[in-house]
């Protein structure tokens, strides 16, 4: 059995997939180009882009070291993770968006793994997520209605394109609010297949 990961007080956790590098690439150069709209969006910093497979919260260390116990295993026994970028998208929606992302599309296999990573969270003790999971990578949050709308569509009308890349691990963060927006610390990285 792994050894835990030293944690003694409880953590902001979540469990993600990196954002293949040439598609990172692409990503930082499009929010290059969003940045020169002035709109009232905080676009992602490209370098640390992730996909979110599980948000685990506030975990104890109990909890956290029963569900990591388990996520070296998942990752093994995945399958492996080719994925391209699909269509661009807004959480709630369109016409009023929070969160501007860009799908990832990977034939089943993130939505496999994602899937795992839920079951694996549960038997730990953690809340069931009550959302249903969308692979994607945030691209920016709007904060403000100055250049929402501009920026929205900047977003939506971007075709992204792209071949497949390998992802070949999966990784668990520690993430710490603060005020230039959160911090990601690797608490471990888990390799697929």
């Amino acid at each position: 059995m792994p050894e835990g990961l030293g944690i003694d007080r409880p953590v902001r956790a979540f469990v993600s997939l990196p954002c293949p590098a040439d598609l990172r690439g692409s990503i930082a150069r499009k929010i290059a180009e969003w940045r020169e709209l002035g709109a009232d969006v905080t676009w992602v910093d490209a370098a640390s882009s992730h996909l979110t497979l599980r948000f685990l919260g506030n975990a104890d260390p109990g909890r956290l070291d029963r569900f990591t116990a388990r996520l070296g295993d998942v990752a093994r026994s995945a399958d492996p993770v080719e994925a391209r970028p699909g269509s661009t998208g807004a959480f709630p929606g369109w016409g009023r968006p929070r969160v501007l992302w860009l799908a990832v599309e990977s034939g089943g296999a993130i939505e496999r793994l994602a899937e795992a990573v839920e079951v694996s969270s549960r038997e730990a003790g953690f809340d069931p997520e009550d959302r249903r999971f969308t692979p994607h990578l945030t691209l920016g949050r709007v904060r403000g209605p100055r250049g929402a709308r501009r920026a929205a569509s900047a977003v939506r009308a971007w075709k992204a394109g792209g071949a497949y890349e390998a992802i070949r691990e999966v990784v668990l963060y520690k993430s710490e609010l603060a005020a230039g927006g959160a911090r990601h610390t690797a608490l471990a990285r888990y390799p697929i297949g």
